[in-house]
């Protein structure tokens, strides 16, 4: 016997959203499922968290509906920001159940009405209907759930202390702590990795994939995070409205290639036609045969024309490649870096022309010093270190501390010695997205995006040949980080870079450079090998093969066949790609 089950579901319109005269959303229109698990990605990130802010009833005044007729419960996940930082979390935490805390509330004000007018009968209905409704809610368990949720998140130690005393990162897992005791059928996370280490987002990921049971909307930077837990992809533009991809992140880029394309050329095919055909048309307007062109020019006016596409304009990097080297950029060799005292120790390390290093901390910290000392502004405490004469660094800071942003983007260029003309500075600012309006604006009024891609493209005029970056993904869009890859995967020098952007780490690094308990050791290749390694318990030391490609005789006891075979495939594909591009670099 067959069943017919709908599905709960929100039906989504949003015909237009102003802010101040400025348009922000226009023709959103779908519906979903309280099963969805969807990314929304935008790429010029107008208008994200107005969106989520819409669909939660936070926005009220604009052209929009929205048709909730299960009563579907919704969340929406940002930072903790309360008007009363002196809250405790535990506090914080109890406001997941409000409708049990007003009904609480109601009952204890009945009992005095009561314990006044004790004949009153309508009070004693009320008061046992509100009674039952509580007895329901499983009043009595919330202290025990709070308390096994604060447990299963590492949060016991923060129950006690203000708002005011927590961190930004420990805010997102009390924001999501809060949730969890909500459980609502569909969850809206908004940056839900911001603030959070490596650890705790793996931690996120597998319990949104294996133990979350409802919906969720996503909105985040970190797209390996999208790719893992999200199945629907949905782009957002306010020129295009919403286009729907029933992918993952990696699959959809592939896919809205295609589609743009595809449009771009049936736009071209058309206008091809439509020109010929004209010709014809003029060509035989008069004559024997203008019955002919006039019908055709019935023809073209009634085709339905396709429109130009909009395509949005991906920005460009470039960087100016050092021509002499050697092989050798860095050299460690039993050195401490410290600043009042020691505080990394480095027994042996190199840095080879063609290395892309990823430098990862369990905790953090201390990153920028050893930054700095590769960058000789910080003395090393013990010897030796060897930079050769022939490296020359290109730094980039997260902080953008390069920059003046009390002065304008022309006279940032001026304050590197790049004086250039008005019409080159434009034109060249132009592969960054940047208008001739923009040359007068002070850096402090550009958004954290624009900051940075003003700052890689004055560090495009330094040659180099050893380039540092530090969080170089942190603020740029989807097609900005896609961009800025495809330019250092071309870079043929040396790369040090650190970043929480496991995307752009599985895509860029070759060598990982792990800092434990205050030491350094030395990994192979990207995070997901790296990730393979700390799973399987192969110490970060270990080479996992010699020049001859055999592996590791230790690794041997530890590996499965098939995980043997797995890493030998990998490093042969690797050591072929490394072949072909010297190959080419050769010709």
């Amino acid at each position: 016997m067959a069943y017919n089950t709908i599905m709960k579901h929100l039906k989504i319109k949003i015909d237009k959203l102003e802010f101040q005269e400025k348009e922000i959303l226009k023709n959103i229109e779908f519906t979903l499922n309280d099963n969805d698990r969807i990314a929304i990605v935008w790429p010029n990130w107008a208008g994200k968290t107005s969106f989520f802010k819409v669909v939660v009833w936070e926005y009220k005044n604009i052209e929009w509906s929205i048709d909730n007729i299960w009563n579907l419960s919704l969340w929406y996940l940002n930072q903790i920001y309360s008007d009363n930082e002196e809250k405790t979390v535990l506090e914080e935490l109890k406001l997941a159940f409000e409708d049990i805390l007003k009904l609480d509330k109601d009952l204890k004000y009945l009992e005095v009405e009561m314990s006044n007018s004790p004949e009153d009968m309508e009070l004693v209905e009320k008061y046992t209907s509100l009674l039952e409704q509580f007895n329901n809610f499983w009043w009595y368990d919330i202290d025990n759930k709070i308390h096994q949720i604060a447990n299963w998140m590492w949060l016991l130690d923060l129950l006690s202390k203000k708002l005011s005393e927590v961190s930004g990162w420990e805010r997102t897992k009390i924001a999501l702590a809060k949730v969890l005791l909500q459980s609502p059928d569909i969850l809206f996370l908004d940056e839900p990795t911001n603030f959070i280490d490596m650890a705790w987002i793996e931690w996120l990921e597998s319990y949104l994939k294996n133990k979350w049971t409802g919906g969720y909307v996503v909105i985040s930077h970190d797209r390996e995070f999208l790719d893992k837990t999200c199945n629907k992809t949905y782009e957002i533009q306010w020129v295009l409205g919403i286009e729907f991809y029933h992918t993952n992140y990696t699959w959809y880029l592939e896919e809205r290639e295609r589609r743009e394309k595809k449009k771009l050329l049936d736009f071209e095919r058309q206008a091809e036609y439509i020109k010929k055909q004209e010709q014809l048309i003029n060509r035989f307007r008069a004559g024997s045969r203008a019955g002919w062109a006039k019908s055709r020019e019935k023809m073209i006016e009634k085709m339905e024309k396709i429109e130009q596409p909009f395509i949005p304009q991906k920005p460009k990097f470039f960087f100016e490649e050092y021509s002499e080297s050697s092989e050798k950029m860095l050299s460690f060799k039993e050195v401490f870096i410290w600043r009042t005292e020691p505080l990394i120790y480095i027994s042996d390390a190199k840095l080879f022309k063609g290395q892309r290093i990823w430098i990862v901390w369990d905790n953090g910290v201390w990153k920028s010093t050893l930054l700095k000392t590769i960058m000789w502004k910080i003395p090393i405490l013990d010897w030796n270190f060897v930079k050769w004469k022939t490296t020359k660094i290109v730094y980039y800071s997260q902080m953008h501390e390069e920059l003046d942003k009390t002065k304008t983007i022309r006279d940032n260029f001026i304050k590197f010695w790049l004086e250039y003309p008005d019409e080159f500075l434009i034109w060249f600012l132009r592969n960054y997205l940047f208008e001739k309006a923009d040359l007068d604006k002070k850096v402090s009024e550009l958004s954290w995006g624009q900051t940075s891609k003003l700052l890689f493209s004055i560090l495009w005029q330094t040659e180099s040949n050893l380039l540092i970056l530090d969080e170089p993904t942190n603020h740029l869009d989807y097609d900005t980080r896609e961009a800025l890859e495809l330019s250092l995967n071309k870079y043929s020098w040396t790369i040090l870079f650190i970043s929480h952007d496991r995307y752009f780490v599985n895509k860029l690094a070759t060598n990982i450079w792990f800092i434990s308990d205050w030491e350094l050791s030395i990994s192979y290749w990207n995070y997901e090998d790296y990730r393979f390694k700390l799973e399987n318990w192969i110490d970060m030391d270990f080479n996992l093969f010699d020049e001859e490609a055999e592996l590791n005789l230790v690794l041997e006891e530890k590996l499965s066949d098939r995980q043997i075979k797995r890493m030998k495939n990998k490093f042969w594909d690797s050591k072929k790609r490394k072949w072909s591009k010297n190959k080419k670099n050769k010709k």
